[in-house]
């Protein structure tokens, strides 16, 4: 029980540094039309949603926010998870990540669909949130870059982008898929 308290402070404090990550950024430069948002529910998650919207500077964006409990974790890599969605959802036959970029809290994929056309997917991660944005224009994803990386020029936006309509949930979908479920705890045994 003690061992619990000691994880859930530290997890509280590391939780607290990772404020200073501009999650910000998208609140900030995407318009979040709360009449658009739709939450999701799983009983591991805390204040979920998914979010189609369309914007004159960044075109038609997808992103799904999943907050985790403190109990719950994730049964595999969560960009994995959402990737693999991805593609199954929209049947793609080929799936390529051509570059993907690491800063700070930041992953950031440049896929070539079907050898034809580009898509981004911009991951922000803390310990219990993930945000994932599908950015079918790239100027959300080229924005995000040049922040970190002023020198950074972006050969592939520009190119064919994969245009389509998506509105599946992780979080939804837990409850069949169990990407995340709740820790379990075992007595120590003496």
């Amino acid at each position: 029980m003690f061992r619990n308290y000691i994880i859930y402070l530290v997890i509280f404090i590391f939780a607290g540094c990772s404020q200073n990550y501009d999650n910000n950024f998208f609140k900030n430069n995407v318009i979040y039309d709360k009449n658009k948002i739709q939450y999701t529910f799983d009983s591991c998650t805390n204040s979920s949603y998914i979010l189609n919207t369309k914007d004159e500077k960044y075109g038609k964006l997808f992103i799904e926010y999943i907050s985790l409990d403190i109990d719950c974790r994730w049964n595999g890599l969560e960009r994995g998870y959402f990737e693999y969605l991805f593609k199954q959802t929209l049947k793609i036959k080929e799936f390529k990540v051509i570059e993907r970029l690491d800063y700070e809290n930041y992953e950031i994929s440049t896929l070539l669909i079907d050898n034809k056309y580009y898509l981004n997917i911009i991951h922000f991660f803390i310990v219990t949130e993930n945000t994932f944005i599908i950015d079918q224009e790239g100027v959300l994803t080229n924005e995000l870059i040049n922040k970190f990386d002023k020198n950074y020029k972006n050969e592939y936006l520009n190119k064919n982008r994969y245009k389509f309509d998506y509105n599946k949930s992780l979080v939804n979908l837990n409850f069949i898929n169990a990407y995340f479920s709740k820790e379990i705890e075992y007595p120590d045994s003496k």
